[in-house]
C-alpha cells in the first residue's frame, strides 16, 4: 500500500448522519484485496478501496444507538437523544 492509502480523513455528514471518509488508495480491512500484478497495473492499488461510508460502520452505528435507546427505554441510560448547535 502506498503512503496515501494510510491517510483517512474521518467526516461527519451532518444532513445524514453518517460517517464518511478515507481515499481510493485505502485497503484497510481484512476482506480487502490489494492488486498484486505489475502486468495489469495494479500492483500496490485496492481493488476494493475504503472510502465513501463504508457498511460496517454505518452497521456498527446503527447496532450502538438502537443499544442506547433501548438502554434508555429501561432508564439504565439517562438521556434521550442528542442535541446538535450550529447550523448543521
Amino acid at each position: 500500500m502506498t503512503e496515501k492509502g494510510f491517510q483517512i480523513d474521518i467526516q461527519v455528514d451532518w444532513g445524514t448522519g453518517l460517517l464518511f471518509g478515507g481515499n481510493e488508495f485505502n485497503c484497510g480491512t481484512w476482506m480487502d484485496k490489494m492488486g498484486e500484478s505489475e502486468k495489469a497495473g495494479n500492483k500496490g492499488l485496492p481493488a476494493t478501496p475504503r472510502n465513501g461510508a463504508a457498511v460496517e460502520i454505518i452497521g456498527m452505528l446503527k447496532s450502538t444507538l438502537r443499544w442506547l435507546t433501548e438502554l434508555s427505554e429501561k432508564g439504565h441510560y439517562p438521556w434521550k437523544g442528542v442535541e446538535l448547535g450550529g447550523n448543521f
